[in-house]
């Protein structure tokens, strides 16, 4: 809804995000206290708070598309696999 409201309004975008991911973290940390877990886990299970470290890309964010090239056509269908995939052999790895 906020990106509906504040559709081409990059700064209210941001301050939209901003206050719905503060909302987010403060119930994570209540959530903490109630349930009596440390707060680490409850951050790390609602991890929604995270949000906030798109705001700077929206705001870099100017309107126009990227180059078109077969490169970066598929460039995230190789990467995105492969960097999960180097991620799961290092867990194997490292924890056994």
């Amino acid at each position: 809804m906020i990106f509906y409201f504040a559709y081409h309004k990059l700064t209210v975008e941001s301050i939209g995000i901003f206050i719905w991911c503060f909302l987010i973290l403060i119930k994570a940390i209540h959530n903490a206290q109630v349930a009596n877990i440390s707060l680490y886990s409850s951050l790390t299970f609602d991890s929604e708070w995270m949000m906030i470290a798109v705001i700077p890309f929206i705001l870099l964010y100017n309107g126009k598309r990227g180059k078109k090239s077969l490169l970066t056509k598929y460039f995230f269908y190789i990467v995105y696999p492969a960097h999960l995939w180097i991620l799961m052999m290092l867990k194997y790895c490292l924890l056994g």
